[in-house]
């Protein structure tokens, strides 16, 4: 089997099996707050802005509540 029949590729060219679920959950929810923002009568390049702010916060809480969780597994152990 060749290597390109194991990795399809994306348009920009980026394999998907390198796309991991925090890169796809960060994409979906910026799309849903883009609309939200725009629904709410933001322009969309004010729409983009806000929802990159409030999702570079969403996805630092969830990263950080995963590493503490990671760490306290081993030192409770």
């Amino acid at each position: 089997m060749k290597d390109t029949d194991i990795k399809k590729q994306t348009k920009n060219g980026q394999s998907m099996m390198t796309k991991n679920l925090w890169q796809k959950e960060r994409k979906n929810l910026f799309r849903g707050l883009v609309r939200q923002y725009q629904e709410e009568g933001y322009t969309p390049r004010e729409a983009k802005k806000f929802a990159k702010q409030e999702i570079d916060e969403v996805m630092e809480d969830k990263e950080d509540f995963v590493n503490n969780l990671w760490k306290e597994s081993y030192t409770d152990g």
